[in-house]
């Protein structure tokens, strides 16, 4: 790989690593503001109706990813960014990439493990 290359990966790196801490911070900063000007209850109420909402945008990004992951394949190629031995590497991992968003989905944002351990805890007692 050239020099310019890893210098242009570098700093894309970079760019999207301040990105994901300033949208880190920015959403502790609105967090640490809706618990100083009101209380935590008010708060776990906002956030337990935006759920659905946010539960809905996950899974569209999801659906997105899935449906556009051949246009990003052939768009990444055609930029040559891909070569033509990785783009049918990438175009046959789509689906366990899905398969593994939605994993992490129910897991992570729907609470599958612990709603699975609640129940098993329950029906031991």
């Amino acid at each position: 790989m050239s020099n310019n290359g890893f210098a242009l990966r570098w700093r894309w790196f970079v760019l999207l690593t301040l990105l994901a801490f300033g949208l880190a911070l920015g959403a502790g900063a609105i967090l640490w503001h809706s618990v100083e000007t009101s209380s935590v209850v008010a708060v776990q109420t906002r956030i337990d109706a935006l759920k659905p909402l946010l539960t809905g945008i996950r899974v569209s990004l999801i659906a997105l990813l899935a449906m556009g992951w051949p246009w990003i394949v052939n768009t990444l190629e055609r930029w040559g960014r891909l070569d033509e031995t990785r783009a049918p590497n990438l175009l046959a991992v789509r689906w366990r990439i899905v398969t593994w968003l939605v994993v992490i989905e129910l897991v992570l944002g729907q609470n599958l493990l612990g709603q699975v351990l609640a129940v098993l805890q329950g029906s031991g007692a």
